[in-house]
């Protein structure tokens, strides 16, 4: 019976908003933005061959498969382990910032998006031979994927976030 009773308090005790705030900012929002990474990857990379090229806006948005062994426009092209050991501390740094900003009652979600985008491309490099499966490509740019984009968004957020916060 005491075991029931524990149960029902532990149901009818409020939510706190704060935890479950924290709970969504910290583990839901970066493996949700994993999954449409990794979903997407994976729908390309079975229905396109490597190098494979759809035209979708010609001159202007082009769905090309690579598989890229490097970072970021191709810099540190083969170092694998490097750039798995580089993406693995700078996600835990981002950790370790998101949560002094949390406590402090700033947003965290635009380091959330970062390790979000982070996370899809650390797991690209753990399960695929150290390459990065990248499709979407603006010509004038690069090749890129949805995690990429999220760190991207993500960084661009951040800089919004502390301006907002120096501002102050």
């Amino acid at each position: 019976m005491k075991k029931e009773n524990n149960i029902k308090d532990l149901l009818d005790k409020p939510i706190d908003k704060r935890k479950a705030g924290a709970i969504f900012q910290f583990t839901l929002l970066p493996l949700v933005l994993v999954l449409i990474d990794q979903l997407t990857k994976l729908f390309v990379a079975s229905n396109m061959k490597e190098n494979a090229v759809i035209r979708v806006i010609p001159g202007l948005f082009i769905i090309n498969y690579v598989l890229n062994k490097g970072a970021a426009l191709g810099i540190f092209e083969n170092k694998t382990l490097f750039l798995i050991i580089l993406s693995s501390l700078m996600i835990m740094f981002i950790y370790v910032i998101a949560f002094q900003d949390f406590k402090i009652g700033h947003t965290i979600i635009p380091e959330m998006v970062i390790v979000g985008g982070a996370l899809g491309n650390l797991l690209d490099r753990l399960f695929f031979s150290g390459a990065v499966r990248d499709f979407l490509e603006v010509p004038f740019f690069a090749v890129m994927n949805f995690a990429d984009w999220f760190v991207s968004v993500g960084i661009a957020l951040l800089v919004i976030k502390y301006l907002y916060h120096l501002s102050k």
